[in-house]
């Protein structure tokens, strides 16, 4: 069989992103079902890698999920980063020509591959919503600053709030960017985003990196290495967190829920769930439910403890 030229990645780390990864590995794999084109791979943490559910490995079984090791972070980070494991799975070694890496709180509604890429080195990737990150105004100029970067002149629309005009920042809950090597560094774009998350991380002295360091130095990696990046429309990652109307999720791609209590505010969550019950034997239909129904709780916390 030949390798797939595109894969989809996401991590497990920990019983929360365990149970999420159920609902994201069978809406995945429905619509994207042929593994000679699309390789679907689990990133598991060494903590979760003994102790994954005969239900989740079932699923991922049925839906032709990889399971692959989540490198190490002992020495990678200044002091733990929970996060920084996306940055970890999208660096490592693969054979495909290029990689979406999508948070594993997130559902697939739409196929994800069919983005009209302007330049095949360019990183595609959806705005954030909020500033989150660098309202002051020092904090950005200085981060550029630490790479010896001028501040970039461009500008792109939040979207959510006000939809701010915001220095090049991007939600790295949904990130698509090639595996091939650059002639010149020898590194490919994950690779380099690692290698400026360390730097920065370590050395600058910009104080409120976390939770947001991914998606601070993902900018900062596209000006560093001269990476370009396609902007695309809310629909390629629709955030559902702590939004009044729903009904524009029908029309995403990939809904970011954030939290189960979100998810479970869709008037098609029954779906998810329906599609996740036909990836399983019926005798592991009790289990499976019982596993996704802790989602309610954060996730996030858990993979930090």
């Amino acid at each position: 069989m030949t390798d797939a030229e595109d894969s989809i990645i996401f991590v497990v780390d920990g019983q929360g992103l365990e149970a999420q990864s159920l609902l994201l590995a069978a809406s995945v794999a429905k619509h994207h079902p042929d593994r000679q084109k699309v390789a679907l791979i689990a990133y598991v943490s060494p903590r979760s890698a003994n102790s994954l559910s005969p239900v989740t490995r079932a699923l991922y079984a049925r839906c032709g999920v990889q399971m692959r090791p989540l490198p190490a972070a002992d020495t990678v980070w200044a002091k733990p980063y929970p996060h920084g494991n996306k940055i970890l799975a999208c660096a490592a070694a693969r054979t495909s020509q290029r990689s979406l890496f999508i948070d594993t709180d997130t559902v697939c509604a739409a196929p994800l591959l069919g983005i009209a890429l302007q330049d095949q080195t360019a990183v595609a990737a959806v705005p954030e919503g909020l500033p989150t990150w660098g309202k002051e105004p020092d904090k950005w100029p200085r981060a550029y600053a630490f790479f010896d970067l001028p501040m970039p002149e461009d500008r792109v629309q939040l979207t959510r709030g006000r939809q701010l005009d915001y220095p090049p920042y991007f939600n790295a809950g949904f990130i698509s960017f090639s595996d091939l090597p650059r002639a010149d560094t020898g590194e490919n774009f994950a690779q380099s985003w690692l290698r400026t998350a360390m730097e920065f991380d370590h050395r600058c002295p910009i104080k409120g990196k976390r939770p947001w360091l991914d998606q601070i130095t993902l900018p900062l990696t596209m000006k560093r290495f001269g990476f370009g990046y396609q902007v695309l429309p809310e629909a390629w990652n629709f955030s559902i967190a702590d939004r009044v109307k729903l009904h524009r999720a029908k029309k995403a791609r990939l809904i970011h829920y954030h939290r189960g209590v979100h998810l479970r505010r869709l008037d098609f969550y029954n779906d998810f769930i329906a599609n996740a019950l036909a990836c399983v034997p019926v005798a592991m239909e009790a289990a499976l439910l019982e596993q996704i129904s802790g989602l309610v709780a954060d996730p996030v916390e858990a993979a930090a403890e």
